[in-house]
């Protein structure tokens, strides 16, 4: 009878145990509960390492700030022309003229010429071509031949 008395409360306290070590949670429950205390380390974690890179990141460009003050405390200060300062921007911005294009001969003056009987170079009109340029028409003959109207 000892033995089965011993037997059955080694077994009721293996069932406390049992019992009592998870709290009657279920592995859901225990998941869940193991994910959120993860995740709050890691949090406190993270804010930690972005407070110590803050410190690092502004010691670094206090650094750099007073080495750059050195710096230009050190070089000369560049004396100002004789002429004075010039003010920029008063005038606007500065723009090329057009080119000027020569005038058109005067056909008066190529009337004059056909009529004395000196011949006229075409040297002009061989040199505009060549260049590219559109030769200069006598525009008073198309008029004369489109106007219509009468017996010639």
């Amino acid at each position: 009878m000892n033995k089965k008395l011993l037997l059955a409360g080694a077994v009721a306290v293996a069932g406390f145990f049992t019992l009592t070590a998870f709290n009657g949670k279920t592995l859901v429950q225990q998941k869940e509960e193991i994910a959120s205390a993860v995740t709050a380390k890691l949090e406190m974690l993270r804010t930690e390492k972005t407070a110590e890179c803050d410190a690092r990141v502004q010691e670094e460009a206090t650094l750099r700030i007073e080495a750059w003050k050195a710096e230009m405390a050190a070089a000369p200060v560049p004396a100002p022309a004789k002429g004075g300062t010039k003010k920029g921007g008063s005038k606007g911005p500065k723009v090329d003229p057009i080119p000027v294009k020569p005038p058109p001969p005067d056909p008066a003056q190529a009337k004059k010429d056909k009529t004395s009987g000196t011949p006229v170079s075409n040297t002009e009109e061989k040199k505009s071509k060549t260049a590219g340029e559109a030769p200069v028409q006598n525009t008073d003959k198309k008029k004369s031949k489109t106007a219509g109207g009468g017996n010639r």
